[in-house]
């Protein structure tokens, strides 16, 4: 069938349209991968169907630039290309799909580059294409702020957009900014606009759509409003001076709710106003019989009404408080933190959550049906739980207040756990300490989580306060069969729930299983993964679903973890798996079912196939390719994966890839880099496309310029994770030069980041065997290290040693000799291998100190040693220019020693500072 592309330009907005077709390609030799291609890879994002599978949308985006957004037709293959098209979504009954245009990002260059202030950067633009004539000219709207559909009816589009005269009221004392509000039926191209507003919300069925106006002057004046469905013009509901926030409306548009203040300080004192849309009345403020001592309506509410609409949430906190104004100029104050023992959390993890503490905010309801607001959250309980539907009288709270100084060297976080029902004001205990998957049912019904002591699956009754073990005396280990850490193993999780709570899905390491909600049954398993060592997992393909039906179809997928192959069945919770559908040498990435069809979209890929979309139905009978995000990809020299076995040094089995290029030739010798971090022979199936590193090596590019890869899985054992990391290893990589004639044995390298930095860092003071090492983000000195802190959070790494990742088993005090044993720093006088370092000083996750104490003690022994720091920089890179640039460094780096390149100057001579931005050494 022959494609027509209908390609929209940024004029899009001007209605023309341009026809082309596929270009053919010409086979010859394969090119090499270079760091000139990184921006002729794109990446597919964003994939949505329409709800009766008639239509999807997909952006394809470039690494670094401009993107296209795909409209296309699922049964005759036509589409659309949108250039710089973003965001898409379709209309409930499938009239239109609406999306963004970006600006070009060059043009924002040019502004940046003429140092522009950002408020007069042009904005993006809405577009509407009506999907039963794609040809029509594309409905177009500049100067876009937002935009808005209802949930369950596709008639109206709502949307925000800047006036074309917008001006500036300078009497008015507020900074909130005002637009022209449209509300607008695509399919008969009508549209109604209004002036001055802020906030807007659409029942969930459009029968209404409320909006808030704010009148500008000496004295600035909200106005609510609402517009109902065929109404000739809006309803004002409510006029006060001062300001809103937050409206929202309930499903069918026969209630609205908002908050307001008539303050006109810095700090306002809001109260909750509720309407039946014939009268407006204030149900909450700070004197509410409800509400708590110096408390209020929080500023950073959010508000919604239940599914059946007989409940509002909001949010209440303690009062803010103006700053204190005083005379005293900033030298003359002082600044300190004071750090106690008996606070809940480390100062620094208080700075960092600063601006999150102050707009903290706590669950309340207003039950229309009692006509009473309840206080839900509170200091004891900041974290409340609730059905998505909000359809309940029960609640599931959450103290962390006993466990909270704990966190700092127990993970996961401990909590106590209460069924909450504000009707009778009852907070019942209902379990202390636990850990995992504490979850409230869709009804509100029952309580579930995960016992740590007895590795057993608890249900609470909110009903009849009944508690029960789901999983007594089972021999089947709900909880991670291959945990090595120092810790208790997660559980393996809960998949969901069935129609009226009737039963809990829950999984062990195969397996999916039946766990009646009442007790009284043995579980039921619906798969049988253990038998053919096939790890099954239920596939969520309704977005919108909060249970299952008993006999619903549903898709469970297969992933074989003895050759990664993927399969997806047909399935109900009544009788198990029943179809084989499809099995796949492949990985699927992702799985999208239209709502009111049958039709599902997904990806699928393998190391060498990259992850297009592909159209199908329910009976996976049929399949077919729809998108062709990378087709340069055929023209260069890829590579290929394979699976790898071998025993360590201690006599255990173990597993790996291989990834070799895609011109392999056996009579050839190939350098080879071990990359590692703990267990990944799992990403058999990935795909990487080239692109500028954020911290390792890009496995396609270096496979494409002769490297071969070596990715081994890593058996640890407690207390040693350096030793386990060199058995693992070393063990893997003198096996493959020992077997593998192809493999130069006289030119392999090590790369890894963060943990698999630490763990290439333990190597070189262990071994010789190796070349040349990069090590990105390496914890050098576990002693200085335990005590640090991760920026990124604030929090200390102390849980990280005694329960997690660097599995030592115990403290400092304790373990003192595994601590050192298992740092590189004491060992730097017996490394030999040169080496590459790179520590940023913005890394939140590894102190760029463990980078500096590496190296610095290398460089006092004269070993060959080099540190790369990307000023300002993440613990993987985040800046485009700082990732090619280490890109090309890197490369540099193990060309030079694994491959005989001539050394470059920066290896060579450096780059002194003098120079810095001024030379890169390359």
């Amino acid at each position: 069938m022959k494609n027509i592309l209908l390609v929209l330009s940024m004029f899009l907005l001007s209605g023309s349209i341009v026809f082309s077709q596929d270009s053919s390609y010409n086979s010859g030799e394969k090119k090499i991968l270079d760091h000139s291609v990184y921006n002729d890879w794109n990446r597919l994002e964003n994939i949505k169907i329409s709800n009766d599978g008639k239509f999807t949308t997909f952006e394809v985006n470039k690494q670094k630039g401009d993107g296209k957004l795909y409209l296309k037709n699922l049964s005759t293959d036509e589409e659309i290309i949108i250039p710089r098209g973003y965001e898409s979504t379709f209309s409930y009954d499938n009239d239109f799909a609406v999306f963004k245009v970006k600006v070009p990002e060059d043009s924002l260059r040019k502004l940046k580059l003429a140092k522009k202030k950002k408020e007069i950067f042009p904005k993006d633009s809405l577009a509407i294409v009506l999907l039963n004539d794609v040809k029509k000219p594309v409905l177009k709207f500049p100067r876009l702020i937002s935009y808005k559909l209802p949930e369950e009816s596709g008639k109206l589009i709502a949307f925000l957009t800047v006036p074309e005269d917008a001006k500036k009221d300078t009497t008015s004392k507020s900074d909130i900014d005002v637009y022209e509000l449209s509300v607008m039926n695509p399919v008969t191209n009508t549209r109604r606009t209004f002036d001055n507003v802020y906030d807007y919300s659409f029942s969930k069925y459009s029968d209404a759509l409320v909006y808030l106006s704010l009148i500008k002057g000496k004295v600035d004046t909200t106005k609510v409003f609402m517009l109902k469905k065929d109404a000739e013009k809006p309803v004002l509901l409510y006029t006060g001076k001062g300001y809103g926030k937050e409206i929202t409306v309930d499903s069918k548009g026969g209630q609205v709710a908002f908050i307001h203040s008539p303050d006109t300080a810095k700090v306002k004192r809001y109260g909750l106003y509720y309407s039946d849309t014939k009268s407006v009345n204030k149900i909450a403020d700070y004197n509410s019989p409800f509400m708590i001592a110096d408390w209020e309506v929080s500023p950073y509410t959010d508000l919604m009404f239940s599914a059946d609409d007989s409940k509002l949430y909001f949010h209440t906190a303690p009062k803010l408080q103006p700053e204190p104004k005083d005379s005293l100029l900033d030298e003359e104050k002082h600044k300190v933190d004071v750090w106690n023992y008996q606070d809940h959390f480390l100062q620094t993890q208080q700075l960092h959550d600063l601006d999150k503490t102050k707009k903290k905010k706590y669950l309340a309801v207003y039950d229309k049906g009692l006509n009473t607001a309840y206080q839900i959250e509170d200091l004891k309980f900041e974290n409340v739980k609730y059905p998505k539907s909000g359809n309940t009288d029960y609640y599931l709270g959450i103290d962390e207040n006993p466990y909270k100084r704990s966190q700092s060297w127990i993970q996961p976080e401990q909590k106590d756990i209460y069924s909450i029902n504000y009707k009778n004001n009852s907070r019942t205990l209902i379990a202390e300490g636990v850990q995992f998957n504490e979850a409230i049912s869709p009804t509100g019904n029952f309580i579930t989580w995960f016992e740590s002591s007895d590795s057993s699956f608890y249900i609470y009754n909110n009903q009849t306060g009944i508690k029960t073990q789901l999983t007594q005396n089972s021999s089947v280990k709900y909880y991670d069969e291959l945990n090595d850490v120092p810790n208790i193993p997660n559980p393996y999780g809960i998949a969901g729930w069935t129609t009226n709570d009737e039963y809990i899905l829950v999984y062990d390491r195969f397996d999916v299983w039946k766990l009646q909600s009442r007790g009284g049954s043995e579980p039921v398993k619906l798969t049988n993964g253990r038998e053919s060592n096939t790890v099954y997992r239920i596939q969520k393909i309704n977005n919108d679903s909060t249970n299952i039906g008993l006999d619903e179809q549903i898709l469970i997928k297969g992933i074989n973890e003895s050759n990664w192959m993927e399969e997806i069945w047909s399935a109900t919770v009544n009788n198990g798996l029943q179809n084989k559908l499809i099995n796949l040498d492949n990985k699927f990435v992702s799985l999208i079912k239209a709502k009111k069809s049958d039709k599902v979209v997904f990806q699928k890929s393998s190391y060498t196939e990259f992850p297009d979309l592909w159209k199908t139905d329910m009976s996976f009978s049929n399949i077919a390719k729809i998108s062709d995000a990378n087709p340069q990809q055929k023209d260069y020299n890829w590579g290929t994966v394979e699976q790898v076995y071998w025993k360590d040094s201690t006599g255990v089995d173990q597993r790996g890839l291989l990834l070799k290029p895609g011109n392999f030739d056996a009579n050839k010798k190939y350098p080879m880099i071990a990359y590692f971090y703990e267990k990944s022979s799992d990403r058999f199936h990935t795909h990487y496309i080239p692109n500028p590193s954020r911290s390792v090596v890009n496995f396609p590019l270096y496979n494409s310029s002769g490297y071969i890869i070596f990715i081994p899985d890593i058996t640890y054992k407690i207390g040693y994770p350096g030793k386990s990391a060199y058995n693992s290893i070393v063990s893997g990589a003198k096996y493959l030069a020992d077997t593998y004639s192809f493999i130069d044995r006289d030119n392999i390298g090590l790369q890894g980041q963060s943990w698999g930095g630490y763990q290439v860092a333990y190597l070189v003071t262990q071994t010789d065997f190796f070349k040349a090492a990069m090590s990105g983000a390496p914890v050098s000195n576990m002693t200085s290290a335990y005590g640090g802190i991760r920026w990124e959070s604030g929090m200390n790494r102390i849980f990280q040693y005694e329960k997690e990742q660097s599995r030592i088993g115990g403290t400092l005090w304790e373990k003192f000799d595994l601590f050192v044993e298992n740092s590189p720093l004491f060992y730097a006088d017996k490394v030999n291998t040169p080496l590459m370092i790179m520590a940023n000083d913005g890394d939140g996750a590894v102190p760029w100190q463990q980078g500096i104490e590496f190296f610095v003690s290398l460089r006092r022994l004269d070993k060959k040693v080099y540190l790369v720091n990307y000023n300002g920089d993440e613990h993987n890179l985040m800046k485009w220019p700082n990732r090619v640039d280490l890109s090309i460094r890197m490369k540099q780096f193990f060309d030079h020693y694994l491959k005989g390149e001539p050394m470059p100057e920066w290896m060579k001579d450096g780059v002194p500072a003098v120079k810095k931005g001024l030379i890169n050494g390359y």
